[in-house]
């Protein structure tokens, strides 16, 4: 009864030993998560005017560049003109399975009237 009673102890003692350093890897990843050491910093996203006209952010102590809405509207541009080169290839996979899934159909029908 003693042993086991110490054995449970010794048990309980390395579950919450075990406890304790997990909470302290999560604190830990959450600072380095973060970005940023100090813990008086409260403000996720900071911004600030240069004198070019530009707008700096950091978000999270990471820095962010102002894209102008063209350089977007390009980059969407040429990700929808692969979208319908993706819609023609689509159609043409279907048209030729059905092909291909009416042939088996006739030769099946063929050789069901045979045997």
């Amino acid at each position: 009864m003693v042993r086991m009673t110490m054995t449970f102890l010794v048990m309980v003692i390395l579950f919450l030993g075990g406890v304790l350093v997990g909470l302290n890897q999560a604190s830990q990843g959450m600072i380095k998560m973060r970005g940023y050491e100090s813990e008086t910093f409260q403000e996720a996203v900071q911004t600030r005017h240069v004198d070019t006209g530009k707008v700096e952010v950091k978000v999270l102590g990471q820095d962010f560049q102002q894209v102008s809405v063209d350089a977007k509207q390009k980059k969407y541009e040429e990700l929808q003109s692969s979208h319908g080169i993706q819609k023609v290839a689509v159609t043409l996979e279907k048209s030729v399975q059905w092909m291909y899934n009416q042939m088996i159909m006739v030769v099946y029908q063929f050789v069901q009237v045979f045997f």
